[in-house]
């Protein structure tokens, strides 16, 4: 079961502890898990648009560029972001960018959990990709020195 999907209120207050500094920003709730911002100042728009996806916890929100005749009802994601599992790996190669390098195989790296940040367990490395399932997605790796 997943969480509750985020309300425009909910969005509202994250994002502003996340934009703090912001001039004034506004969200119109579109439908089905999409939201149209729009800001006051250029360089507010180009801020969001650095930081990339946002850890709202629970939850991420992805950024993308708006498309003309944009429908949400008719939307077709094909990108999806999801915790990969980097088994047997050498204690050596646990290094953030090492492991953004090998995710990259699958797709775009955006974080490390805690777990593998903190080499609190040694059992694999999870690294959260965003994937884009309209191209070849590989099931496997191979690192090699």
């Amino acid at each position: 079961k997943g969480d509750k999907p985020v309300t425009a209120k909910e969005l509202t207050l994250k994002l502003g502890s996340i934009w703090q500094g912001f001039a004034p920003w506004k969200l119109v709730p579109l439908g089905k898990g999409f939201f149209e911002f729009s800001f006051s100042l250029a360089e507010d728009k180009r801020k969001a648009w650095s930081l990339g996806t946002c850890n709202l916890k629970p939850g991420l929100l992805r950024l993308s560029k708006w498309e003309p005749d944009f429908n949400p009802h008719t939307q077709r994601q094909t990108h999806v972001q999801s915790w990969i599992r980097i088994y047997e790996l050498p204690q050596e190669y646990w290094r953030p960018r090492t492991l953004f390098e090998i995710a990259g195989g699958v797709g775009t790296p955006l974080m490390l959990d805690e777990a593998t940040k903190n080499r609190s367990f040694g059992h694999y490395a999870r690294v959260l990709v965003d994937i884009d399932l309209s191209k070849r997605v590989f099931e496997a790796i191979l690192v090699e020195r």
